[in-house]
């Protein structure tokens, strides 16, 4: 695994990081080959401590990236809960994958050509849900939009842990919107000029 650490708010110790690759180690019975991985770790100012230090994995595959972000009291714990989290991911992606299995799609062809036949464990955790903020933008992200089917966004989604991904569609040359619907099927908002809402 090629691990590069990045710290905000507070520093990574040779033990944290000794923990941590530890700890991430286990991720790579889930590829084929190695990945670079990028674990941010941050100390964020919040009222509950117990999601006081947030540890954020980015795994970037040939043409995709993974990424999972979990919070904990300690270092120690959101290292924990996001290699927990980002292992049951990848699981239940290419479980779908396999029971849904298209052709046509590149994406999930080419990030399963670099996942590994990996046993389930017996319990699966759940991820619980982050809390809303109070109806302001707190931030900005970036996001380049490739050209790309709809399967192969709503895949990209599942390995993001979106719960919605943009995206520019391959054949109508327009920015989409594919989503997840509360039934867990996939939703798609295609923008239309001068339509009223």
């Amino acid at each position: 695994m090629d691990l590069t650490f990045v710290a905000r708010n507070t520093t990574l110790t040779d033990a944290m990081k000794e923990y941590a690759v530890k700890r991430l180690a286990k991720l790579d019975r889930r590829f084929r080959e190695p990945a670079p991985v990028q674990l941010e770790v941050r100390k964020e100012s919040t009222r509950n401590e117990d999601q006081r230090y947030v540890a954020e994995v980015t795994i970037r595959l040939k043409g995709s990236m993974v990424r999972c972000e979990e919070r904990g009291p300690t270092p120690y714990a959101a290292i924990d809960a996001v290699e927990q989290t980002l292992d049951s991911r990848i699981r239940r992606w290419k479980a779908q994958f396999d029971r849904r299995r298209r052709e046509g799609s590149r994406l999930k062809e080419s990030v399963m050509s670099q996942l590994a036949e990996v046993p389930a464990p017996e319990a699966e955790t759940g991820e619980e849900a982050s809390e809303l903020t109070n109806g302001k933008v707190v931030k900005v992200k970036h996001h380049a939009v490739t050209p790309m089917s709809v399967e192969d966004a709503a895949a990209q989604m599942e390995l993001l842990g979106h719960s919605f991904y943009v995206f520019l569609n391959d054949k109508s040359k327009a920015i989409n919107v594919v989503y997840r619907r509360m039934d867990q099927d996939y939703g798609l908002i295609v923008p239309q000029p001068g339509l009223k809402p």
